[in-house]
């Protein structure tokens, strides 16, 4: 097993002190009123620094910004993963994305952020790539049991992604959080549930 060069291990530790800061600085300041100076010098490192590893500060933000997704999409696979019904696993996930966006306002605030940071058509992108798969699959799950109503397909996926997203920051801002999450909670569960087959008619041909 080969050793990490103190060069690297340098360059990882920088980076790593650049995201933090930058963190930092866009969930107090946000992206706009951040500068690349700023982050440099909460970082303890130069600007150029900053540079070698991003190439502007919309890849910085996107930096920072895929990371805290991918912390999420760990945990609310994680947290489906403890299910082995279909239909547990999407509920366990539901909660698992409310819990860690809910709670964090650092996250929420970089989620209000990214559409100006980096346009709404990379948001789409990032969707597509990091928060839809995981969704697509749960539903494909349910749909292979014969007990979801509709075809799982990408219009089921990115709506019931959209909602779940949009759930999370209204519970976010509002005064009262914790009761807010149980709401939206209650509301996510009625529509996954409006999405079950009636009992009895599981594989049953569908009408066209």
């Amino acid at each position: 097993m080969s050793v990490k060069s103190r060069r690297a291990e340098y360059k990882e530790l920088t980076r790593d002190a650049v995201l933090q800061a930058a963190r930092r600085l866009f969930t107090e300041r946000g992206f706009a009123a951040t500068t690349i100076d700023d982050v440099a010098q909460a970082a303890r490192v130069s600007k150029g620094s900053v540079y070698y590893h991003f190439t502007d500060k919309a890849r910085l933000f996107e930096a920072v910004f895929t990371d805290r997704q991918a912390r999420l999409v760990e945990a609310v696979a994680a947290a489906a993963g403890r299910h082995d019904d279909p239909w547990e696993r999407l509920v366990a996930a539901l909660e698992a994305y409310l819990d860690g966006t809910v709670a964090d306002a650092a996250h929420r605030s970089l989620l209000q952020q990214a559409p100006a940071a980096l346009g709404v058509e990379r948001c789409r992108e990032l969707d597509a790539e990091m928060g839809l798969p995981a969704v697509r699959a749960l539903l494909d799950d349910l749909s292979a049991t014969g007990e979801l109503a509709v075809d799982s397909n990408a219009m089921l996926t990115r709506l019931m992604f959209s909602a779940l997203c949009e759930a999370a920051m209204t519970a976010g801002a509002a005064p009262d959080p914790a009761h807010a999450r149980d709401e939206a909670a209650t509301v996510l569960k009625a529509i996954t549930a409006g999405l079950r087959r009636p009992q009895g008619r599981a594989g049953a041909t569908r009408r066209p």
